[in-house]
């Protein structure tokens, strides 16, 4: 049975980097990463969470298509 949310905290330096304009691609990182958790750990959704516990991102978990990378 799935579980509800993956609560992440941010710590300072990440909401310093969340906060910047030209760290898109690491906002998209760091959200694929709780993903990520949220997904291993059973859960149904994930939220990112400010200093003050106010929600910064969430979304549902998505299932993983993706074949896992070939090691050779």
């Amino acid at each position: 049975m799935a579980k509800g949310v993956w609560r992440y905290s941010m710590n300072p330096q990440e909401l310093k980097l969340w906060e910047d304009p030209g760290m898109k691609g690491w906002r998209a990182a760091m959200e694929a990463y709780v993903e990520d958790e949220a997904r291993e750990r059973g859960y149904m959704k994930y939220a990112l969470l400010g200093r003050s516990k106010e929600v910064i991102a969430e979304k549902e978990v998505t299932k993983n298509t993706k074949e896992p990378a070939a090691t050779a």
